[in-house]
């Protein structure tokens, strides 16, 4: 039986997570709502309007917007300061650079009841549970109340939910509270640690694998029974995907010489504070080229830089030295079948690949590629200070060849380009444990699609309605939605008078160098 299904992502650069799926869905006869949160500058990428028109079943439309109702801006304050408490559980202790980012973002006054002196565990979880009562007394599901009813989903899913500031939770909040069936899909590898925390138990958890299954019952509070283990479906078209060059053709294509070892460095997205990667990249092919090891001296070095770091890469001179390319120049997301195809031909083509934290370092497991990282003091919070990182770096199935120094990190590596590195299965045993669980013939894709299907014949569950005391609640709470409504208003206008200010001074700057040497004003 057909089913309508409301597929819920935060924003469009979500799609290519579940791509796949959402063809799959539609390919099997099933309607599928993409909804996105509507935004001042909201549009579509032509990636996303190709595929509803591959895929007719596809029907792209906007959630409702609740961005500056008073209730929304006070239960995302509210959820901001159960953000904050999370990260000072001590599991966390080893991770000062994810408490200071929630710390930022937190409301003063609960830094300040939380970093009480003598304020232990139970105190804070006595915090936790009174902004709970307050969050659920704001009643922000509600509103979307008339959009589901109008929608008449068979199943809502929602990815990637756990964020600080998104309808994505009311919207599930109200599937639940209406009796409709309901997915929490996560998205990617860091999503369940690093995130927000859930304080509703969604019908359904698909996760990647059984790392994911465990933090949502250890970090989240979900009963296992849940939780369903698919595999990532976005990495799913690597393991079929074939080269679309060969090797000289490549390095032709790039600038670099066939008849040498190519190391493939993809940079990261790293948290902010942290060094900028580019001067780290220098440093590290300066001691490749005065190695001890010939090989490193030699090989063909490949800089794919982050897409959303590439102007950091303007001006950076080590593409100077030989052998050594940066390519895409400024970085490119691998978000259509050309850059797909760009992206995967490096990571075949290369004998090894090279970061710091990165999902590419996952890819090019897939690929069959070793990975190597290089543990320094400078990009700890970015590495070892936070949780995912340590699933690629610890354990039995461990994926990365990790070195504390250049030195260390360049006897591994050629080791490994000149064939003589141990365990060649390193890879493969990874991406068997996080990436694909269970057969490796069945793409994940295959068995999202599954458990979807499975749910929908499935009774729906029974309406959970909203307790009586939240409404009885809100008046108390009303003053305070104002104030928050207020604070968006103020924090808004500031950044359009910044934003004018930085115009102006462009435009002045911009009259200035127009103007004949003679005119211009002298500095003091």
């Amino acid at each position: 039986m057909p089913l309508r299904i409301l597929f819920s992502i935060r924003n469009p650069s979500y799609v290519r997570h579940y791509e796949s799926v959402l063809r799959l869905l539609a390919g099997r006869g099933h309607e599928v709502a993409l909804v996105t949160e509507p935004t001042e500058k909201q549009s579509w990428p032509g990636s996303v309007l190709r595929l509803v028109e591959d895929v007719p079943r596809i029907q792209l439309s906007l959630m409702p917007a609740l961005a500056s109702d008073p209730w929304f801006e006070l239960a995302t304050r509210l959820r901001q300061a159960r953000f904050y408490l999370r990260f000072l559980d001590p599991k966390y202790g080893g991770m000062p650079a994810l408490g200071e980012r929630a710390r930022s973002r937190a409301p003063a006054l609960t830094v300040r009841l939380a970093e009480s002196a003598g304020l232990g565990g139970r105190g804070r979880r006595l915090i936790a549970r009174v902004i709970d009562v307050l969050e659920r007394a704001t009643c922000t599901s509600r509103a979307f109340y008339p959009y589901l009813r109008e929608m008449r989903p068979d199943v809502v899913v929602a990815t990637p939910l756990v964020v600080l500031k998104t309808t994505q939770l009311d919207l599930m909040r109200a599937a639940i509270e209406l009796g409709i069936r309901n997915v929490f899909a996560v998205a990617s590898w860091d999503n369940l640690s690093s995130k927000g925390e859930l304080t509703f138990a969604p019908q359904q958890l698909v996760v990647w694998n059984a790392v994911q299954q465990q933090e949502a019952a250890e970090l989240h509070e979900v009963d296992p029974a849940r939780v369903v283990v698919t595999g990532a479906q976005v990495f799913d078209e690597w393991f079929d995907k074939r080269p679309s060059t060969s090797r000289e053709a490549f390095c032709a294509r790039v600038g670099l010489r066939p008849d040498r070892p190519l190391v493939l460095y993809v940079c990261s997205a790293l948290l902010e504070g942290s060094p900028p990667e580019p001067r780290f990249v220098e440093q590290w092919v300066r001691h490749l080229r005065s190695s001890t090891h010939p090989v490193l001296r030699d090989c063909n070095i490949l800089i794919r830089p982050h897409f959303k770091r590439g102007d950091e890469w303007k001006g950076v001179t080590v593409t100077t030295l030989d052998g050594v390319v940066c390519w895409p120049p400024l970085g490119a997301v691998p978000a259509d079948r050309t850059s797909k195809t760009d992206y995967f031909d490096s990571m075949h083509h290369a004998d090894a690949v090279v970061g710091l934290n990165t999902s590419a370092m996952i890819e090019a497991a897939i690929v069959g590629r070793p990975v190597y990282t290089v543990l320094l003091p400078e990009f700890r919070d970015s590495q070892e200070g936070t949780v995912h990182f340590h699933y690629l770096l610890e354990g039995p199935d461990a994926l990365l060849h990790a070195a504390r120094s250049f030195d260390q990190h360049a006897e591994g590596l050629s080791a490994q380009l000149e064939h003589r590195a141990a365990d060649p299965e390193r890879s493969a045993r990874f991406v068997r444990m996080f990436v694909r669980p269970g057969p490796m013939d069945c793409p994940a894709t295959v068995r999202f699609a599954d458990a979807i299907e499975a749910l929908a014949g499935r009774p729906a569950p029974s309406p959970e309605p909203a307790p009586v005391w939240a409404a009885a609640l809100r008046p108390w709470l009303a003053p305070f939605a104002r104030a928050a409504a207020r604070r968006v208003r103020r924090i808004r206008d500031e950044h359009r008078r910044n934003k004018e200010a930085q115009l102006e001074a462009h435009r002045t700057r911009k009259a200035q160098a127009k103007r004949p040497a003679a005119e211009r004003p002298r500095s003091a």
